[in-house]
This record gives C-alpha cells, structure tokens and sequence, in this order.
C-alpha cells in the first residue's frame, strides 16, 4: 500500500480511526496501554469490579494488517512521531487523538497502564469503598451523578452527598431532565449541596478510606469516610509543545511571526494532504453523558 498513517492515540477516536484506515493504509497505533479501555464503564466497574473486564479490547485483536507500539508520543512533526523510548515512527499522515484525561475513577490512573494494572486499581477502589458509609463526591456534573447513582444501586443505605458550586443541575441541559434529575436523586437518597464549595481542600487522598470533615463556603460541615472528585478535564497535548507540527502567525500589519504569540491563530504545517484529528473521548451511554465533562463546573479545590 505505501501509505503509512501513524495514529496517537488508543481512545475512542484513535481506535476508530485505526480500524477504519486498517485496509487502507499501513497503520501504526501508538499507545502506552495495551488495550482500548471503554471508560464509560469505568464507574460500574468500580462498583461491580466482576464487571469490570467487560470494559477492555485488547489491542492485539483490533487490527489485522497495522502495528501497535506500546508507548507515548514525546515530540510530532510533519515527518512521523518521536516516542518517549526514543524510537521514532516515520509516517505519511499522522491522526492526533491523545483525548483528555480526567479524575480517577471516570478514568483510569495514568501511571496504570495495563489491563492488570487498572483492575487491580478498581478492585482495591472497590475494598476501599465497601466499609464507607459517608460518601462525598465534588462534582454534580454527569460523571458526578453517575457515580453516586452507581453507589446507590449496590449499597443503597450509603450516605452519598454530592457538591458543586453551580446554582443549577446541568445548567446547560433542558429543564425537564433537571426536573427529572433531581427527581431520581430524592428517591435515591441522594444529598446535592448546590451553590457552595469547600472552603479547604479536603485533608485526605480521594478514593482511599479515611474519614474527614470539611467545610462548605455556606458554613455547613461534611463529614465522609471517603471522596471522590469528579471534575477537571485536561487535553493530552504535551507532546505540541515543542512547536514542531504548528506554528502560530502574528496578529495583522506585523512582520515578525514568532515574537507575537499571545492571541495569534494555530496554524498546520506538514505534508501534503497532511490531517490532524483530535480524539473523542467520553461518555457514549447517551447525550448528556457525553457532552457533560465538557460543561461541567469546577467545585472547591483550586
């Protein structure tokens, strides 16, 4: 075939890609993990870990003609990709789609890298939360309430206290599935604690079991046996950095086009018929959850 595309990155975007161009091209997948991790299951998961392996596609089985190289991306430019191990992967086209990384348990830790490595992060997650009576999650966005709903559905008589600083439930969804919403948490049990964020960042690491007190902005004092946090979405794009790929054009009537950067637009450079994709990463089960991490609000631990 000729064509070789070097894909980074094994989510939801560069998986997809990789199997699509299989037949097409010659295919280079280039990601540390072993396998495609659906992390829309990440939460069941940590509640079910029996579940668990249902969330994982080993890479091996994913292509039938490409490579896949277990390792990251340090540096891109038009030419191919320079990995971490040194070794570099010369490629016709490259498809960026290294996604974002979010809190643990939506997703997996980043220093967990096999498909052992990340059950037995949600196993002893799992143990963790089993003797916790008084749970606290810091985030009412979707990842938020799905992991108190998941809590909820195998220990119901969980104390599960969900905080965020925004006035609103989702304030970015319709009316009716607010309503709705705050309906299913009633019946749960659910405490929602909106308007208010802690005022200290809490004292213990979130997912382990060691019982704290914090305090809301409001005055109110929580105590829990364990916490989570469910916000704060980050692009996986270090590997830019460098300024290899892009370059960035000053402002209009300036002659100089590397000084001026602040405000300047991105802009491609590489080989003809050059792409670059950004990855898909997120929710999949419906609209709400895939789009929520990106409209979420940030609570109390800046």
């Amino acid at each position: 075939m000729g064509r070789t595309v070097a894909v980074i990155g094994g989510g939801y975007g560069g998986s997809a890609a990789a199997k699509a161009l299989d037949s097409e091209a010659d295919v280079v997948l280039i990601d540390l993990r072993d396998a495609f991790v659906n992390s829309a299951g990440s939460l069941r998961a940590l509640a079910q870990p029996d579940w668990a392996p249902n969330m994982f596609f080993p890479f091996d089985t994913l292509l039938t003609r490409g490579t896949v190289i277990r390792d990251r991306a340090v540096s891109v430019d038009p030419g191919g990709v320079t990995l971490a191990s040194g070794q570099r992967v010369e490629a016709d086209y490259l498809v960026l789609a290294t996604g974002s990384s979010y809190a643990y348990p939506a997703k997996p830790n980043a220093n967990s890298t096999s498909t052992s490595e990340v059950l037995d992060d949600l196993r002893q997650t799992h143990k963790e939360l089993v003797d916790a009576e008084r749970v606290l999650i810091l985030g009412a966005g979707p990842v938020g309430l799905e992991l108190a709903g998941e809590i909820k559905e195998v220990w119901p008589h969980k104390q599960v206290t969900i905080v965020d600083p925004a006035e609103q439930l989702l304030p970015g969804f319709k009316p009716e599935m607010r309503q709705d919403l705050h309906r299913q948490l009633d019946e749960r049990d659910i405490q929602l604690r909106l308007g208010t964020e802690l005022r200290v960042p809490a004292t213990t690491e979130p997912g382990a079991a060691e019982t704290c007190t914090v305090t809301t902005t409001g005055g109110d004092e929580i105590t829990a046996d364990i916490w989570f946090r469910a916000y704060g979405t980050s692009t996986n794009s270090d590997y830019l950095a460098d300024g290899k790929l892009t370059t960035r054009a000053a402002g209009p009537g300036s002659r100089d086009r590397t000084s001026q950067r602040q405000g300047a637009r991105p802009r491609l450079r590489g080989r003809r018929h050059h792409r670059c994709r950004g990855g898909q990463d997120g929710r999949v089960r419906d609209a709400a959850r895939r789009g929520g991490r990106q409209q979420h609000h940030r609570p109390a631990e800046r």
